[in-house]
C-alpha cells in the first residue's frame, strides 16, 4: 500500500468523513424513527385490552346494567342501550365524589347519593352536583357479545 492511501489528504479525509457523518446520523435517525414508532405503536396496543363484558340481550332497550369485568382486576363497566341497537359504555363511578351510580330513568343515569344524573347515550351530566361527563369507554359488538377496550 501506499502512503497516500493509508493517509489521505486533509480535504480527502474532511469529505470522507463528513459525508460517513451524515450517512451515520441519517441512518441513526432513521434507525431511531422506525424504532419510535413501531415501540409508540406496540405500547399502544399493550396499553388497550379488548374484554367481553356481555351479551346484547343481557341490556333492554332504554336501560343499562353494571358488570364486573373478569380479568381487569375488579374493574367494573356500565353498558347502556339508549335506543335499539345503540350501545354504550361508561365507568359508573359519578364523577361528583366517585359514588356508583345506581340506576336509570328515561334517558338519565342517576347518583344514588346526591341526585346527579348523566345521559344514556353521551355520558354527560344532565344535572348537578355532578359537573364532567361520565369516563367513556370504547364499546364494539361482535357476534351478538359486547366487548369494551380498556386503556392503562
Amino acid at each position: 500500500m501506499s502512503e497516500h492511501e493509508c493517509n489521505p489528504s486533509a480535504k480527502e479525509a474532511k469529505e470522507t468523513l463528513g459525508l460517513s457523518r451524515r450517512n451515520f446520523f441519517a441512518g441513526v435517525a432513521l434507525a431511531a424513527s422506525t424504532l419510535g414508532l413501531s415501540t409508540l405503536a406496540s405500547s399502544a396496543q399493550a396499553a388497550s385490552k379488548k374484554y367481553k363484558v356481555c351479551s346484547i340481550k343481557d341490556i333492554k332497550i332504554g336501560g343499562g346494567s353494571i358488570f364486573k369485568i373478569a380479568g381487569a382486576g375488579g374493574l367494573q363497566v356500565l353498558i347502556t342501550q339508549p335506543k335499539s341497537g345503540v350501545f354504550r359504555a361508561f365507568n359508573p363511578a359519578c364523577t361528583h365524589e366517585g359514588f356508583r351510580l345506581g340506576s336509570i330513568s328515561g334517558t338519565n343515569i342517576i347518583c344514588p347519593v346526591h341526585r346527579a344524573t348523566f345521559d344514556t347515550n353521551t355520558g354527560r351530566a344532565t344535572r348537578g352536583p355532578a359537573r364532567q361527563p361520565l369516563t367513556k369507554y370504547t364499546l364494539t359488538v361482535e357476534n351478538k357479545n359486547i366487548f369494551v377496550t380498556i386503556r392503562s
